[in-house]
């Protein structure tokens, strides 16, 4: 059975994103795997994680459960990863922490299907996506950052799971959004989402932007080869596919 209040914030990072779903009134799963944030996070949410709104996890995820290592980047917390190719990308060095982690088919057992999914996880998204493709029941709604390794994977794993809409939603774009007039459940008419924020979903995305499994990826490659020829002035930001089970 799919909880309607609940959301798995997968890549919790600063809270951002889970600031925003409390806003809307929803109980958070969310999972942290750097332990600094992670301690950041409860002190920031303190009132909501003893009120039993936000369950805060310092886990990774990954394919499997047990001890994983996870590297921490050495300035841009955002790009750590449980990948060092992922953390080190820009040729910064990466710090090694050792976590517990664990799986989306472990947290749907612990805690139930949510509503919505949100999965960002620089480098092991796809982890999430295969695992998805194997549940029974699935989220309503689900979102996941793409990536020019793994995005055909994350969007066939979608399509096989049964997602029939899909939208393309470029991230850099978040900070300058406005809450819609249609998201009545939003207690905040004043909230503003941060760079770092995964921005809008679900039914508050708008209604005339949904497309086909095939149209969504014809998109993203054209947007992928754009940003190969320029990734400044014609390919800029970087996009999240959401998909909605109807």
């Amino acid at each position: 059975m799919i909880s309607n209040d609940l959301i798995f914030d997968l890549g919790f990072h600063n809270g951002d994103d889970t600031a925003f779903y409390l806003t809307k009134g929803f109980r958070v799963v969310a999972v942290e795997a750097n332990p600094e944030l992670f301690e950041a996070g409860l002190h920031r949410f303190d009132s909501d994680v003893r009120a039993g709104r936000l369950i805060l996890l310092n886990k990774a995820i990954s394919e499997n459960t047990g001890k994983v290592d996870f590297f921490i980047h050495a300035t841009k917390t955002e790009w750590s990863s449980c990948l060092l190719s992922m953390a080190e990308s820009d040729g910064s060095s990466a710090t090694r922490v050792t976590v517990d982690s664990t799986n989306l088919h472990e947290l749907i057992l612990e805690y139930g299907v949510p509503h919505y999914l949100k999965v960002d996880l620089e480098g092991c998204d796809l982890f999430v996506a295969k695992h998805l493709s194997e549940c029974e029941l699935k989220p309503k709604f689900v979102s996941f950052e793409t990536s020019k390794r793994d995005y055909f994977g994350i969007f066939s794993y979608l399509y096989v799971s049964g997602y029939t809409g899909f939208q393309l939603i470029n991230q850099a774009n978040n900070p300058n959004r406005v809450i819609p007039k249609t998201a009545t459940d939003v207690k905040d008419d004043n909230f503003i989402f941060s760079e770092f924020s995964s921005g809008f979903f679900g039914e508050d995305l708008p209604k005339d932007k949904w497309l086909t499994f095939e149209e969504s990826l014809t998109r993203y490659i054209k947007y992928k080869e754009l940003k190969q020829i320029d990734n400044v002035e014609l390919g800029l930001g970087w996009l999240d596919v959401h998909a909605r089970m109807d």
